[in-house]
């Protein structure tokens, strides 16, 4: 537990003051997550369409995904230092605006290549949202049970990635995705005026230290060298390069192997996000009470699983299904290590909190890229390698994990934190 001391109507603790008077409720860190997957996953099952208006093959819209992904991840970088060094809100605004105003331009494209490079520029505009979110819960919450806390947050990304795939083709015939875009917008913009009026200055530091800047690099050395650090660093870029590989180009898969239109698209896509809404705090929960060392090798080793039968002649139905379950795969994985990054070293969360949302969108990138590669060998063949490496992760993920015991001797802390916070 945090060591605090009064101070201006708030508690201080390893550099960080916390504003007694102002609150952000998790569920504001979770519209800001959710917005921002939703933004980024409208678009792989819109590449159909957006290859239909602009005259060009699916696969020159390549780079729509990986693009994103990986402008978002280099961008984390710089801005989950800057949120250490001048205050989580500051930059979360700043951020927030900026993700509205580069979301307003895509739906002004005309061409492909604009479209593509805007794309990019919003990754760099969304970059580093959510990890501010994450590094809040790593403020606020003791590691013991932050397991709930970030499965809330998760699971607003995992229904933004769900929500996001299956109304962005939805709604393209009812609206148009230049609309979409246009709305989404809007939804930053008034984000924006909720976190401005909530949090005023809920957590910012009292002086950036002199020699803090010259720390950056070092910190990422000793994180990576450190067992703890370098082995969770290295499968969350192994998870990201799966889901992220995967989930780019379910559209098209289900595109061509159904010949369904948007709405069918978004349909059978409907269902992924919707048992990270509903479960994500209580897997988030097991990870705190059983241990993360049980719960991510399940977790790799479940979306492995629903990626083989994805691969099998199912029917568009059952295909729904499995795509439905295995988004717990992501669920049960992403959340509980980001709370093993955010323990590692709580001076400078935000900048570890930052490498690891660079390492998890960086993975999705290059996963999008390879995915696309072996696209060349047939659907199929391609599930059931992605399939094969998330399985062998998960294997390795037992050994790997097997020292994160139980972190909540006390199972009514969960529930003193909850009321008070939630």
């Amino acid at each position: 537990m945090r060591n605090s001391s009064s101070k201006s109507g708030g508690s201080y603790s390893n550099g960080i003051v916390v504003a007694g008077n102002a609150q952000c409720p998790i569920w504001g860190m979770a519209t800001v997550a959710f917005l921002v997957f939703y933004a980024n996953y409208m678009v792989a099952p819109l590449i159909p369409a957006f290859s239909q208006e602009f005259g060009v093959t699916p696969y020159q819209l390549g780079w729509l995904v990986p693009g994103f992904s990986i402008a978002y991840g280099i961008s984390t970088l710089l801005y989950g230092i800057l949120s250490d060094l001048f205050g989580r809100v500051p930059v979360l605004l700043i951020l927030l605006l900026f993700a509205s105003l580069t979301t307003m331009m895509i739906s002004f494209a005309t061409t492909a290549r604009e479209l593509t490079t805007l794309r990019i520029l919003s990754g760099i505009g969304s970059g580093g949202l959510v990890t501010i979110a994450l590094a809040f819960i790593g403020d606020r919450y003791p590691y013991a049970i932050q397991g709930r806390p970030m499965g809330k947050i998760f699971g607003a990304v995992a229904t933004g990635m769900g929500l996001g795939s299956s109304f962005g083709p939805i709604l393209n015939p009812v609206f148009g995705w230049r609309s979409e875009f246009r709305m989404l917008a809007c939804g930053f913009a008034l984000v924006t005026i909720f976190v401005g009026r909530r949090t005023g200055s809920f957590i910012h530091r009292k002086h950036p230290r002199s020699d803090a800047y010259h720390k950056i690099a070092s910190e990422y050395l000793l994180i990576l060298n450190s067992r703890r650090g370098g082995r969770t660093i290295a499968f969350i870029f192994c998870n990201g390069a799966f889901h992220g590989g995967i989930f780019a180009w379910l559209g098209l898969l289900i595109a061509s192997r159904y010949h369904l239109g948007d709405v069918g698209i978004g349909v059978v896509l409907a269902g992924y996000g919707l048992p990270d809404l509903l479960f994500g705090g209580i897997i988030g929960g097991w990870g705190g009470r059983y241990g993360r060392r049980y719960v991510v090798p399940m977790g790799f080793l479940w979306a492995g699983m629903c990626s083989l039968f994805l691969a099998l002649p199912v029917s568009p139905f059952l295909a729904a299904l499995i795509i439905t379950a295995l988004s717990l795969g992501f669920e049960a994985t992403h959340p509980l290590m980001s709370s093993i990054t955010t323990s590692l070293d709580p001076r400078h969360r935000g900048q570890i909190t930052g490498l690891a949302t660079f390492t998890k969108f960086l993975g999705m990138g290059v996963g999008a890229l390879i995915f696309q590669r072996l696209i060349g060998l047939g659907f199929n063949r391609a599930l059931i390698g992605f399939a094969t490496s998330e399985i062998l992760a998960g294997l390795a993920a037992i050994y790997a994990f097997r020292k994160e015991h139980a972190a909540m001797p006390i199972p009514s802390a969960i529930e003193c934190i909850s009321n008070r916070v939630l």
